[in-house]
Order: structure tokens, then sequence, then C-alpha cells
């Protein structure tokens, strides 16, 4: 795989994919974390005098231009954090942008479009990226989040242009795969969020090199359903109910799930488990100090409620214990809710990716990451 410090990029047009899909409500932007990911690879094009060409996604739009979709408030934010005039294009393609894109100079900054506004996009389309890469002399993929997906301005476009991998794209892959294959020890691993499914692939592939399984939110539920525990009507995993009963017998020794939880009351004497409880917290952060090497995705409980915050917030302090230690958090829900907690600053790393770190760290293969080797 080329990295982009071997391009040569002065004075040449250089096509930039990153993933800018961040949460807007009525223009505002209320999570920077991704935009400010890639700033790095960012300023060393513009530093480096070259022409650049921006393309990302943004929602679901599903081949529909709408404004709820555009990406100009992402524009005009990322104008603010350079400190730089950057140009946002008023499509992807038509003579306006042609225009916008012959007038760039070295240094100069042009967004395009939401590419998901054409459906190709999506389909992985051969003309669609071939389109794109009439626009530069050379590609740089700094989107990981998105290089779990055959994309066409993530896949196809390598075909028909000289392809390098960002400083963020190579942040990923170095931090993700000290990981997978030489994690220091004790390694833990500590799994949340709501579908087992999801993460079955990560958790395989991790618990020979792992000691402990530290298991949470919705997926301990379907773990503690096939283990034949009363969950009321909490939320589980229905289709992964005989999948976790094997991974209970193969990883008897390993994994860890929650010896109290919280529950919030329904109708009928009904209940739903919320959090790990007080001494599930304690029993998981004594673990997590214990360690050199700890992986996180997703979170305990429902932290969109005050109430039921502690679980992912007693995981989230001990890591931020962890100085000089290996700490890595992934999925964006996680990342948002750690950031949010100003419990951040010692994770050694943070990734950007959510469904593409979880298959990353399955050991699969990701288009966009093969595609530039």
């Amino acid at each position: 795989m080329k990295l982009v410090q071997e391009a040569e990029v002065a004075d040449k047009r250089v096509f930039l994919r990153v993933d800018f899909n961040v949460p807007v409500k009525d223009g505002e932007i209320s999570d920077l974390n991704r935009i400010r990911a890639v700033l790095p690879t960012i300023k060393y094009l513009v530093e480096s005098r070259c022409k650049l060409i921006i393309g990302t996604h943004l929602g679901r739009p599903e081949g529909k231009p709408s404004e709820e979709t555009s990406i100009a408030p992402v524009a005009r934010e990322l104008q603010r954090m350079l400190n730089l005039k950057v140009a946002m294009a008023p499509g992807i393609f038509g003579a306006p942008v042609e225009k916008l894109v012959e007038s760039l100079q070295p240094g100069g900054i042009l967004v395009l479009e939401n590419l998901r506004w054409d459906k190709r996009e999506e389909e992985n389309d051969a003309g669609f990226a071939k389109e794109l890469a009439q626009y530069a002399d050379v590609y740089v993929n700094d989107a990981f989040a998105v290089s779990h997906r055959a994309n066409a301005s993530v896949e196809a476009i390598t075909k028909f242009l000289p392809s390098f991998a960002g400083l963020l794209l190579q942040s990923e892959i170095e931090n993700l795969g000290k990981i997978i294959e030489s994690p220091k020890k004790p390694f833990i691993i500590v799994v949340g969020g709501v579908k087992i499914k999801d993460k079955a692939g990560m958790i395989e592939k991790l618990a020979p090199k792992a000691d402990k399984i530290l298991i949470g939110g919705g997926v301990a539920n379907t773990f503690l359903k096939a283990r034949g525990e009363e969950i009321s009507e909490s939320v589980y995993d229905t289709e992964m109910v005989a999948d976790c009963e094997k991974m209970l017998k193969k990883l008897s020794k390993k994994i860890i799930l929650p010896i109290d939880s919280l529950k919030e009351e329904q109708s009928g004497g009904k209940w739903k488990i919320m959090d790990i409880g007080p001494d599930a917290q304690k029993k998981f952060a004594e673990i997590i100090k214990g360690a050199e090497t700890v992986l996180w995705n997703g979170n305990l409980g429902y932290t969109e409620s005050e109430k039921y915050r502690d679980g992912s917030l007693a995981v989230a302090k001990a890591m931020s214990q962890l100085v000089g230690k290996t700490s890595v958090i992934a999925g964006g829900d996680t990342v948002g809710f750690v950031k949010s907690e100003g419990l951040d600053k010692n994770i050694s790393f943070i990734s950007t990716g959510g469904g593409a770190a979880l298959e990353f760290l399955a050991g699969e293969k990701l288009p966009g990451i093969e595609a530039l080797k």
C-alpha cells in the first residue's frame, strides 16, 4: 500500500475521500470529531501545494439531493477550523463544478456536494468513479470509516488514478493492527452496544489473545438469555442466542457478564435492564486497571439517560487512568460518550470507524484498503 507521503502532489489535483458524515441539525454540527481527525492530512496536502478536491457523503440521501444532506455546513466548518478559504461546489458534476475545479490554485480547497446524491456512488459504479477521477491526477483515501464499503469513491476510483493512503487511514491500520497482531497482556476487551451480531466476528478473532472479555449493554442481555436467565422485556438479539450459547461454552473462562444490573420497571410487573449495576461497575473497573491493553466498543447502558451512564462512565474512568498503556476505543457512540465526559485525553487511540473497525478487528478484508494494495 502506497502512503500519501510518497505521492508527488505539488501543482497536481488531488481527490481526497474523507468521511465527514457528521450529525447536522439546522445547519449546526454537534460532533466535529470526524472532521478533526482528517485535518492533519488536509494540512499536509495544502502545505504540499496541491489543488485539493474533497469528496464525502452525509446521511442517507439514497441518490436524491436534499438540503438536509448538503455538505455546505461541513464546508463552512472546515473553513473555520483551517482558517483557509474553502470553496463549496454546487453539485458533484456539471459546468459550474468543472469551472471551480479548473480555477483551483496550488493550496486551494474545493468541497464537492454529497457523493451519495448520485445513487451510483453506493453501487460502486465504474462510470461514476471515472467521472470523479477526471477531476484529479492523484487519489487519496482517508475515509477509514467507510472503507468497509465498496463505494465508487472508495474502491472503483482506484482503478483510474494513482492511489494512496492518507494519514488517518494509516493510523487506523497501524493502531488497530497492533490489537490484532500483538496486544500486550493482560489484554482486556470491553463489549457493549445493542447487537452482538455486529461484534461476534471481532470477539471470535481476538478471543484467543484476550485474557478477559467484559460484556454489557444489549449484548450482555443476549448472553444472559443464552445462559437461561430471566431478562423480562430487556433488549436482546433474538437471532444470536444460539451463537452466544456456543461462545459461553467455548470462552467460559474469559467472558465476564454483569453480576448485577440497573432495571427500569415496565407495566405488568415486567422490567428492562438499562445498565450494568454498581458491583459489575466495580469489578469491570478493577479488571481494566490491571490491564496492559484494553479495547472498548459499545456503551454498557442506555447512556442517553443520565440515570444509566454509570456503567460506561466506570469503564471510561478506568481506561483514562491507564497512562502509558494501550487503550483503544472504537464506535461512534462510545467515542462520543467518552469525549463528552472529557475522559479521552489519556486514551492512546480513538478510532473513527464503527462498522469498519469491527470488520477490520474481525480480520475481514476492507474493500477500500484492499483497493490501495
